[in-house]
């Protein structure tokens, strides 16, 4: 025991022990009071000495905190920088691959021209041979002639991407898509879909789908090497085939040319990612998906064509029966008055016999007033039977309306209705804001004809584009005129500037409202 350090306790043990005898206590608690303030001195000297310990330690965590604070933010920013630079590689690869893309297809026409170039100095050869030859080079310039239209087709095939036509490229600038097919109906784009995944089901079962140009050998096994290398072809057409479907069930006209740069995006980037194991999806396998793509967009577009005409004529028939009804009700009018008509003749006919002279010359007259009204109700009846024999007989209207599209903008309509008003009537009931204005009627025994001649002039001047079964045009007065010029002997009522009354009106309301 160290008796320095210890010196409270030896003193109070001391104490204690003296305290046992009454002359002894004299001594022995002073003793005892005084071990107890060294043992309290010593204890208050170990809490000091712990509290500076704990202190340094607090210290000590409070840098080991700075510490790894700054090490997480230099870490934080060392890997921020990692995935920018993997970013720039990942940039810089998508324009490689559209660089060597571009090339490609150079290289493949300066080879297509170069096939070319020597299929037509092969043919200026055979032409320079002797008569006596003449047979014999017949048969092989019709086996080159073959081979030049197989290189003809995949001239085609390599360039139906490329639009050469000034208006095609101007339509495409607009987003409109040009259509790969021009079938009849939507049965024959659904016949080709199906015949092409049936195609591609063949090419997978015929392992020409996706090829491995390298025979590979694991562990000194083919077999081990031919199950490795069916395994990664299963894999890519998968991924390819999962990938094209997604695309392909979501292409719209929105869309369109988008999808077919992410089908060959998908084509390259799975072909590169299997590139170490020498596996890759075949062009014709892809040529596949992008028809099915096409297709697939065509049909969906030619099935609404088809609904849209399906209404238009069920429209038209509906019209035609009402057209039918209204012109038998009016023969049955003119009818009706030529019986009431015959019946006065046949009773002033009979008053006549009994009538003296005088009196029969007013009966006359009037037997010959009543037959002038029986003509014109029989010229009445020839023309509805010849509206109701004539189904194409009708009235091109050419109507506007600048409070709903502005000025410059004409509809170009046809009606079979005996009053054309009626049906510029029902349009303005519809869904626009302000009646429609008549500039000119004309009436035509092949109305729908000169309606169709007037849409096909003034096709670059559609409004709609896309659909074309939408008949706004912006064209000028003068175009109207002309068109009253070229058919002024058929012309009802034609009206140069538009009333528009519900529109004007509505300005001068707006103005005193302020609106204005």
């Amino acid at each position: 025991m160290n008796i320095k350090e210890n010196k409270g306790l030896i003193l109070i043990i001391i104490g204690i022990i003296l305290s046992c005898t009454i002359y002894g206590m004299v001594i022995g608690i002073p003793l005892i009071i005084l071990g107890t303030y060294f043992l309290y001195n010593k204890s208050k000297k170990r809490e000091e000495f712990l509290d500076n310990r704990l202190n340094t330690k607090r210290e000590e965590i409070r840098n080991i905190n700075k510490k790894l604070e700054k090490l997480e933010k230099d870490k934080e920013k060392e890997i921020d920088e990692k995935l920018k630079d993997k970013r720039e590689e990942l940039d810089n690869i998508d324009e490689k691959l559209d660089q060597l893309e571009k090339e490609r297809i150079n290289e493949v026409d300066n080879q297509i021209k170069d096939k070319i170039d020597k299929l037509n100095n092969l043919n200026e050869k055979y032409d320079k041979l002797d008569k006596q030859k003449q047979m014999a080079l017949d048969y092989k310039l019709e086996d080159k002639q073959k081979e030049y239209n197989e290189l003809t087709i995949k001239i085609k095939s390599l360039k139906k991407e490329i639009v050469n036509d000034e208006d095609e490229i101007e339509m495409q600038s607009y987003g409109l898509y040009k259509p790969h097919y021009n079938f009849v109906n939507a049965v024959s784009y659904k016949e080709r879909l199906d015949a092409i995944r049936k195609e591609q089901k063949q090419m997978i079962k015929d392992k020409t789908a996706a090829i491995c140009v390298k025979e590979w050998t694991i562990d000194g096994d083919k077999n081990k090497g031919k199950s490795f290398t069916n395994s990664n072809i299963k894999q890519i057409l998968r991924s390819f085939n999962l990938e094209s479907e997604i695309i392909i069930n979501k292409v719209k006209h929105s869309n369109i040319e988008q999808s077919e740069k992410r089908l060959r995006k998908s084509f390259g980037q799975l072909n590169k990612l299997n590139d170490k194991v020498n596996v890759k999806i075949t062009t014709h396998y892809l040529n596949l998906k992008m028809d099915e793509l096409h297709l697939a967009y065509e049909y969906e577009v030619k099935k609404q064509e088809e609904k849209e005409l399906l209404r238009e004529a069920r429209e038209r028939e509906r019209e035609e029966k009402k057209i039918q009804k209204e012109l038998q009700k009016e023969k049955n009018k003119f009818n009706k008055e030529n019986d009431k008509l015959n019946k006065e003749i046949e009773e002033i006919k009979k008053q006549m016999t009994n009538s003296a002279e005088e009196e029969k010359s007013k009966l006359q007259a009037e037997i010959e007033k009543l037959k002038q009204a029986l003509n014109k109700n029989n010229e009445e009846i020839e023309k509805i039977n010849e509206w109701k024999e004539k189904p194409g007989a009708g009235y091109v209207y050419i109507i506007s309306n600048i409070g709903s599209f502005g000025k410059g903008v004409f509809k170009i309509g046809v009606t079979r209705r005996d009053n054309p008003e009626d049906r510029i009537r029902e349009l303005s009931s519809a869904s626009v804001p302000f009646r429609y204005d008549t500039h000119v009627f004309i009436f035509s025994k092949d109305a729908y004809e000169l309606e169709s001649e007037l849409h096909k002039r003034f096709e670059k001047q559609r409004v709609n584009k896309v659909n074309k079964r939408k008949e706004f045009f912006r064209i000028s007065m003068d175009d109207v005129k002309q068109i009253v010029e070229e058919n002024k002997g058929a012309v009802h009522s034609f009206v140069e500037k538009p009333d528009a009354e519900e529109y004007y009106d509505t300005l001068k309301i707006e103005k005193r409202m302020g609106l204005t």
